[in-house]
């Protein structure tokens, strides 16, 4: 009788160990997938923030500085999740400095000073 409630037991506490490794095991398998979606989608982030500055890179380098000053106050970059400002160092002077960052939780911010 003793070797039969034994056996029970050990087979139990078997398969509280196997469930508890599997399940440790499993949340591991998880938090990895969850930390390289949230990598992807900032690497993605970052990629169109480089986009929208590359293009109002271009934008200054080939028009006035009152056409720039006109762009900059009504500046949107057709993208929600984005927002930008160019800001002349003075009124006199052809440098600028460019700055692009996300609206939502995800803080990427990037500038840039471009001597025109």
């Amino acid at each position: 009788m003793e070797n039969k409630n034994l056996k029970k037991s050990f087979v139990l506490l078997s398969t509280i160990l196997l469930v508890v490794v599997f399940s440790l095991l499993s949340l591991r398998v998880v938090e990895t997938d969850l930390l390289s979606s949230n990598l992807n989608t900032l690497k993605y982030l970052h990629f169109e923030a480089i986009k929208h500055r590359d293009t109002l890179v271009t934008y200054i380098e080939n028009h006035t500085d009152e056409q720039i000053k006109e762009y900059a106050r009504d500046l949107t970059l057709g993208d929600p999740r984005f927002k930008g400002s160019i800001l002349q160092e003075d009124e006199t002077s052809s440098i600028y400095y460019l700055s692009i960052e996300t609206v939502g939780n995800s803080d990427i911010r990037l500038s840039q000073k471009i001597i025109k």
